[in-house]
């Protein structure tokens, strides 16, 4: 019996589609970008985002690291459609893109979806993912730019923000016009944009903060995981029920689930191992 995940974190792409909205915290952040953007060759920053840009500085490690981005679309910063905060510690990094879900990756591979509502998980080994024909570059996961891409993108000068150096890059990625401004002491795009005009999307890095040990265990301590390989035993797991329903776990083409996210009579089964 084979299942799929849906989720827009296994293929970290540069362009993610999003959707038009706002709240109080995202108008702040809008404000801060703002206040930060000036020339592509000479940007300024705003007095709070200069503070935060200062603590970088202060202890943060590339590998323990909290990140925070705002994706905005079109050239006016406030037209804001979400956040994305990145976590990487040591050899595994977590996306959180809203309060339902978020990912975690490990540099072997491995995949494991959160639920935060009902303290539940879903692991997926390295031979999961590849069953369900997904491809993915963990250093574009670990990285939101992979060496290879920046490699194909022309350098221009560097830009010094308060203690952060940026390399800055640009050229086209798959028909997009791409400008990315890379913080070397991060191992992160300080801005990424792609596209043009209207089409434009950005990631705009707002925060950035150490994490210890403690913090990234905080964040995943307390769920109950199930492997992915036994979703298809666990039917009657009215957890496993429910992320059929909303379309989270989706059944492979040799079987359907109705309303209720009960197994409906199909044509045989495909079988699932690690």
């Amino acid at each position: 019996m084979k299942y799929s995940l849906l989720s827009a974190a296994l293929l970290v792409c540069f362009v993610h589609t999003v959707s038009a909205h706002s709240t109080a915290s995202h108008a702040t952040a809008a404000n801060l970008l703002t206040a930060s953007q000036s020339t592509q060759a000479q940007p300024a920053l705003g007095v709070e985002l200069a503070h935060k840009a200062r603590q970088v500085c202060d202890g943060v490690s590339p590998s323990q690291l909290s990140a925070t981005y705002v994706i905005f679309k079109g050239d006016d910063s406030g037209k804001l459609s979400h956040e994305l905060q990145l976590t990487r510690y040591q050899d595994t990094v977590i996306y959180q893109r809203s309060p339902q879900t978020f990912e975690a990756w490990q540099r072997n591979g491995e995949y494991i979806r959160y639920f935060p509502m009902d303290k539940r998980s879903v692991s997926y080994r390295t031979g999961d993912l590849l069953s369900l024909n997904i491809s993915y570059d963990l250093e574009q996961v670990f990285h939101l730019v992979s060496p290879d891409v920046r490699s194909e993108l022309k350098q221009a000068d560097d830009i010094q923000h308060t203690c952060l150096t940026l390399e800055s890059f640009s050229g086209e990625q798959g028909g997009l016009e791409v400008s990315l401004q890379w913080a070397t002491s991060l191992e992160l795009p300080y801005r990424l944009t792609t596209g043009e005009n209207e089409q434009r999307l950005t990631y705009q890095l707002i925060e950035v903060k150490p994490v210890t040990s403690v913090d990234f265990k905080t964040l995943t301590a307390g769920y109950k995981d199930i492997d992915f390989a036994d979703v298809g035993d666990s039917e009657s797991d009215p957890f496993i029920a429910k992320m059929i329903t909303q379309g989270f776990i989706q059944h492979g083409s040799s079987g359907f689930y109705n309303s209720n996210g009960q197994q409906m009579p199909g044509d045989g089964h495909s079988g699932h191992s690690h």
